[in-house]
Formats: C-alpha cells, structure tokens, sequence
C-alpha cells in the first residue's frame, strides 16, 4: 500500500483519500489572495507538529519576519517550532538562496542544489517552493522552464520529500499555471479558484490531477478561517460529472 502523508488541513484529506503520496510533487494554483500561502504552510506546519516530519518553506519574495506575523494570525506558531529545528523558513532576505536571483548568470541549478543540501542536512520531509512562477524567472524559454521544473520536482522525490510547489495564475481564468507546462511535470495538481456568484467571489477547490491515487474531482468549497484554510467536502459549487 502506498504510504499517505496527511496534509492536516480540514476536509482536504478527505478529498484527497486520506492525503498525499509520499515523495511527490504537487503543484498548487490559483490567483493572487486565493490562500496559495496559507494552505502550503499549513502543510508544512502540521507534519511539523502533529507528524514530527521536519518541514522547509522557501519563499523567493516575503521575509521571514513577515511570514511569520501572517501565520501567527491563523494560530500557527512557526518561532516555536524554528527553535525546535522542526521548520526551516527560507526567506526573501539579502543573502539567503534568493541572492541567486539578484546575480548576473544566476542559474536555476544553483536553487535547485542549495535547496538539496537544506533538506538533506536538516532531514526534511515536506517542501514547499513559494513560487516557482518566481524562479523560472531565470529562466530564457519553455524549454528551460520544463528542465528547471523536473529538476526541481525529481531532486526533491529522490531526497524524499513530499512537495509543493505554488505557481501564480491570471484572475479571472481557470489556468493551472502561468505558463502551462508546470501541470505537466508534477503528479499532481491542486487548484484554487476565486469563483464569481454576483458581487462577490467564492473560493473553491479542486483537486485536478493525482498520479497513481483516486480522489475526488468535484469543486469544493473552503474558506480562509483565524485558523487556517478549512475545506468543506461535502459542498459542491457544481454537480460532479
């Protein structure tokens, strides 16, 4: 039997048959403000405390600070579990991995083999790469988008992480990525969607792709609470086909 790893967040494991594979790579989409951040961290958050699997979160745009004043208003406490060395926050700062971005004739690989030697030397199980539309910045093509890419998502499953990857995508659209090859490379994608119904946007969720694993393929309903992202299963936006 293949082995789950519970992301934790309420209601998605229902529709994900009990969570994630081990050792995959799943790609997170959605608009700007949809709870891209939100629910990745709570990923990493929740193997931390409830699964004693070590997490890293790399974000190539917002400190650290700031992430963890944002996390601390839903409740999760990361200083506490920094300290414990449960979590590793790669942030934003002058110095830390993003100071390849900022070099002439920065290359990907470098990303890619400094994340390596982090998860590695700290015995990380779950990853999250915030985003890669970011660090395929460095990259000139599609071709070199789709080779960054699967270097990304192989080295990680050869070290044995399960990962998420977010990529930002147009509003108003129903993309899985900015480029559209990301949902190609990875064993799974999860999308969230910032719905219109009248004057207001309703958030909803799908599961798009799962290598290897049955889920449910309705959109779903979820909501951002004070205490996190919390999906409801049973609550359709659509019938299913």
């Amino acid at each position: 039997m293949k082995k789950r790893v519970k992301t934790g967040i309420s209601g998605l494991d229902k529709l994900l048959k009990g969570g994630l594979l081990e050792k995959k790579s799943i790609l997170l989409s959605g608009p700007c403000g949809s709870g891209k951040s939100i629910l990745a961290m709570q990923f990493v958050y929740n193997g931390a405390k409830q699964e004693n699997e070590p997490g890293l979160y790399v974000s190539f745009e917002e400190e650290k600070q700031s992430i963890r004043e944002n996390m601390s208003a839903l409740g999760l406490n990361l200083e506490e579990l920094e300290k414990k060395k449960k979590i590793i926050i790669v942030g934003g700062e002058p110095g830390k991995i993003d100071h390849f971005m900022q070099r002439a004739g920065a290359k990907t690989e470098n990303i890619i083999e400094e994340i390596r030697e982090i998860v590695t030397d700290n015995k990380i199980k779950r990853v999250v790469i915030d985003s890669v539309s970011i660090l395929t910045l460095l990259c000139n093509n599609d071709e070199e988008r789709r080779r960054t890419l699967t270097k990304l998502a192989s080295t990680l499953s050869d070290v044995g992480c399960t990962s998420i990857l977010i990529s930002e995508t147009k509003e108003g659209t129903l993309d899985l990525s900015r480029h559209g090859i990301e949902e190609f490379i990875v064993d799974g994608v999860i999308a969230l969607f910032q719905l219109r119904q009248g004057d207001k946007f309703i958030p909803g969720i799908v599961i798009r792709k799962m290598r290897g694993t049955d889920h449910e393929r309705g959109i779903r309903l979820f909501r951002i609470t004070k205490k996190g992202i919390v999906v409801y299963p049973n609550e359709t936006m659509f019938t299913d086909l």
